[in-house]
């Protein structure tokens, strides 16, 4: 994954949606309750600012929280600015089960905020996941099916003025994203793998970003286009695709910058009567 490390760590956003799901709707659902034989997991943490300032306060009683990232440049930012002594951070990848294997059958609660959407084979995250449970654990996922941002990319990434750099790309955009799916889909995934499904909510979610500079700060380090151009031409394209990117979502009556998603809310869990 191409990101512009340092900007993105220093600018990451923790969406208002995102929020809502680990401060209201988690405990609501009683996914609080913890002790010290428990072992929790946070997938794709980035930077580890959700990980201190949400997951944290949800599992204050757990014997270990682990929190993993496939981007090193990120964990030596969450070491750095967001550790704390039940935080243990490393590099792994949910799609590689070689990065993940000395941990299986020992996670009793995993997280995951908007990391599924980045990955290319994402039944194959879910196995993994499920593997890495203990019989009777649970996973908390949210993540964005569809994205105006995925959009962005693509009219970007077709636009005459760059399309002769941008053919042949990895461009991350997920299957999901392209093909329209909606919950019934990934239940049916979920349950074919072998996950009993708790909590499910699919839903159009639309944040105001703190200010046009951190919107575009974000997002901007986050295209994985920029790489693909001349050096010289960076900049401009960074432009194009933040204009393109507030055509898509708009700003509110403050004149905020916008952000709309398809947002999808899972709690799944790994059945005690499971043969893994």
């Amino acid at each position: 994954m191409n990101l512009e490390s340092e900007l993105y760590n220093s600018e990451h956003i923790i969406l208002e949606s995102i929020k809502s799901f680990l401060s209201k709707t988690l405990p609501q659902l009683e996914w609080d309750r913890s002790n010290k034989e428990d072992t929790v997991l946070d997938a794709g943490c980035g930077p580890g600012g959700t990980t201190f300032q949400f997951v944290l306060p949800l599992f204050p009683n757990v014997k270990k929280i682990l929190a993993v990232d496939l981007v090193p440049e990120a964990i030596e930012f969450a070491k750095k600015y967001n550790s704390h002594p039940l935080i243990e951070y490393s590099v792994a990848n949910l799609e590689d089960w070689s990065t993940l294997k000395h941990w299986e059958g020992q996670i009793t609660k995993l997280v995951s905020v908007y990391c599924i959407n980045w990955l290319k084979n994402q039944q194959n995250a879910f196995r993994n996941i499920f593997k890495l449970l203990k019989k009777g654990g649970e996973a908390a996922i949210v993540f964005a099916v569809e994205s105006r941002f995925y959009d962005a990319i693509l009219e970007v990434q077709n636009n005459p003025k760059w399309s002769s750099f941008l053919t042949n790309i990895e461009t991350l955009i997920p299957e999901s994203h392209l093909k329209k799916w909606n919950s019934t889909h990934y239940k049916k995934m979920l349950e074919d793998i072998g996950f009993e499904i708790v909590y499910c909510r699919n839903e159009v979610t639309t944040d105001v970003m703190p200010s046009e500079e951190r919107f575009r700060n974000f997002f901007s380090s986050m295209c994985v286009l920029i790489p693909h151009v001349p050096k010289d031409r960076r900049e401009e394209l960074k432009n194009d695709f933040i204009e393109e990117l507030l055509r898509q979502n708009g700003r509110n009556s403050n004149g905020l910058p916008l952000y709309t998603s398809n947002v999808l809310e899972l709690i799944i869990r790994k059945s005690e009567s499971s043969k893994i």
